[in-house]
């Protein structure tokens, strides 16, 4: 991604945020333009906030749309024509003044607008979407209270994926608070589970987190009917600490496998930029101990380290889902269970499988001479031993 990382100082987080989507929203546009007729972008949240581009390429919206219009004309290249759609949302009337300014930029995309709050439009939107065309969701709001159950008419589309910018700060603030207001509203964003019960027994940061992004996970995906979760936790720039996650569902194993193909790069684009933040912010304090402190903190870098620790645990997990020999199961059912617990690729997936064939430690029965990954109809068993 071309992305200028300078424009981003000192909101790095929304780097990390604009490249995830920036490169998931290419991929996943141009390949659902080979079996839809149409295509939809939905942002509840529009803004623009921040944004410091004439055509608004630094903000979600204006990424998405870059994306739509680079599907349909790619399409066009093959003499395929698809349609493109944008629903936007902003309840500020400066900022929706600017949103509208939009369309005059981007003629050959249906840029519908909304002036007002997205939780009492999502009927209207939902029903100007054609039945047959396929959505992309961002909920991005500026705070953290919403009604899940008031967005199913969207998020329950059949054709459709959703991220959800959970602001996890903030909420686990707000999970340690007991007036009646806050808690009625952290039930209503995450409906389901006994999380509060959970949140009293975790005894770390690590814990409580865990037990609130598996809670909202839950929720979204049962209030959607979503099979497939995948959270990116997106830090603060120069402090160790979740800011928020981003919280992606789709009910297709393809599209989680092309999500985290897009996380892992983000993660790792995480890991440079925050890297860069830490130094920044010694130099300019003029601290050169700090400065010291500062690269010692980038090497080994903690999300580095956290990727390698999920490609363990994909083996492990891997070899906990495949039964003893003579039973079998096909590997296109193991490698969505795995992706949907860790971060890490399905070609990394592939790499291990390969790699423990070569061990001798599991049996592909199906699996040809000079084939290098598995196939999803491929036959697998623990070997005897």
């Amino acid at each position: 991604m071309g992305r200028d990382k300078t424009a981003y100082h000192g909101r790095e987080q929304a780097f990390v945020k604009h490249y995830l989507l920036e490169t998931y929203l290419e991929r996943l546009f141009h390949k659902t333009g080979r079996s839809f007729d149409t295509i939809v972008y939905v942002d509840g949240f529009s803004g623009p906030w921040q944004s410091q581009g004439q055509n608004f390429d630094d903000t979600s919206f204006g990424i998405a749309l870059s994306a739509l219009r680079k599907a349909k004309a790619s399409w066009a290249t093959y003499g395929r024509t698809i349609s493109v759609e944008a629903h936007l949302v902003e309840k500020s009337r400066s900022a929706y003044r600017e949103l509208e300014t939009i369309k005059a930029k981007y003629p050959d995309i249906k840029v519908q607008s909304y002036p007002g709050d997205f939780r009492s439009l999502v009927g209207e939107i939902a029903s100007q979407i054609p039945p047959e065309a396929f959505s992309f969701i961002l909920i991005d709001p500026k705070g953290w209270r919403l009604n899940l159950s008031t967005l199913r008419p969207l998020i329950g589309r059949k054709n459709s994926e959703v991220l959800f910018n959970f602001m996890f700060e903030f909420i686990n603030r707000a999970a340690s608070m007991m007036d009646e207001k806050t808690s009625v509203g952290l039930n209503e964003l995450i409906p389901f589970g006994d999380w509060r019960i959970k949140l009293q027994g975790a005894r770390s940061a690590k814990e409580r987190k865990q037990v609130l992004i598996e809670a909202f996970s839950t929720s979204l995906a049962q209030n959607g009917g979503y099979d497939f979760i995948a959270e990116t936790p997106i830090l603060r720039p120069i402090k160790d600490r979740t800011l928020y996650s981003l919280i992606y569902a789709t009910r297709k194993p393809v599209g989680l496998e092309v999500f985290r193909d897009c996380q892992v790069a983000a993660l790792e684009e995480q890991s440079q930029i925050r890297g860069e933040a830490k130094v920044r912010n010694a130099v300019q304090k003029g601290q050169q101990e700090e400065l010291f402190a500062s690269f010692n903190e980038m090497a080994p870098d903690d999300t580095l380290i956290s990727l390698e620790g999920e490609l363990a645990q994909a083996e492990e997990m891997l070899l906990a889902l495949v039964p003893r020999y003579p039973a079998s199961v096909t590997y296109g059912e193991v490698w969505p269970q795995i992706l949907t617990r860790h971060v890490v690729r399905k070609m990394h997936i592939g790499s291990i499988a390969a790699r423990l064939k070569t061990e001798g430690r599991i049996t592909f029965h199906d699996w040809p001479a000079k084939k290098r990954k598995p196939e999803d109809d491929y036959r697998v068993s623990l070997s005897v031993t």
